[in-house]
């Protein structure tokens, strides 16, 4: 399932916890007696990170890019995409919740870099330090949360704002001063996630993009 580059197993982890989620409930002690705790791996443009009902044996951070949490419901044929884990949030909670298999599969949206907390380290950490072990649980307990807000307020909102919404808290991830945000997804992710028609999206879009609002492309939304 790894697919790790030379490079990337070599690089220290420590600054690049920083840019997780994980900051906001870890000192800098913490964060740095984690590191021990962690290591790194790549994925490229539409690999599997894992499939829906393999064991959860581990929590990923995203360092770098965007991975799609998707699931094939029961009776149905094709994946749905449920949401869109971006820059220093988590996926695989099932992995440190109790959970015995990943409820959805998980893939690159483009190439990505993570930071993976193997279940047995994690299982360690509670023993020997719970207050770090707590911190863990706490982030991907805020990604969660953010999950569930999109299915409960923003699936409900009306499509324009819904859809403007998503994207710009999408964008958000990527953001780094000013210029515009390409975001890789597509019509299809952008309904799973919102619990819309695929046409119901296709229409909001074109609106929004002749009010300026965004560019379209095959499969990249451009933000300004």
């Amino acid at each position: 399932m790894a697919e790790r580059s030379d490079r990337a197993a070599r690089e220290p982890s420590f600054p690049l916890l920083r840019q997780t989620q994980l900051s906001s409930y870890l000192t800098q002690e913490q964060l740095s007696e984690l590191e021990g705790s962690l290591r790194l791996s790549t994925r490229r443009l539409g690999a599997a990170v894992f499939r829906q009902r393999d064991r959860a044996e581990a929590l990923f951070l995203v360092l770098e890019g965007a991975v799609e949490l998707r699931v094939r419901p029961p009776g149905r044929r094709m994946y749905r995409t449920v949401e869109v884990a971006g820059l220093g949030c988590t996926f695989g909670d099932e992995s440190i919740l109790e959970g015995q298999r990943y409820l959805f599969g998980a893939r690159a949206l483009e190439p990505v870099r993570l930071l993976v907390i193997p279940l047995t380290r994690f299982e360690a950490l509670a023993k020997s330090r719970p207050e770090v072990a707590l911190g863990l649980v706490r982030c991907a307990g805020t990604c969660l949360i953010q999950t569930l807000r999109r299915a409960a307020i923003l699936a409900q909102a009306p499509p324009e704002l819904a859809i403007q919404m998503l994207l710009e808290e999408i964008a958000s991830a990527h953001r780094r001063g000013s210029g515009v945000i390409r975001v890789k997804i597509t019509q299809a992710q952008l309904a799973g996630i919102l619990h819309l028609s695929r046409e119901t999206v296709s229409r909001t879009l074109s609106v929004l993009a002749a009010k300026g609002a965004i560019e379209l492309s095959r499969g990249v939304i451009s933000i300004p």
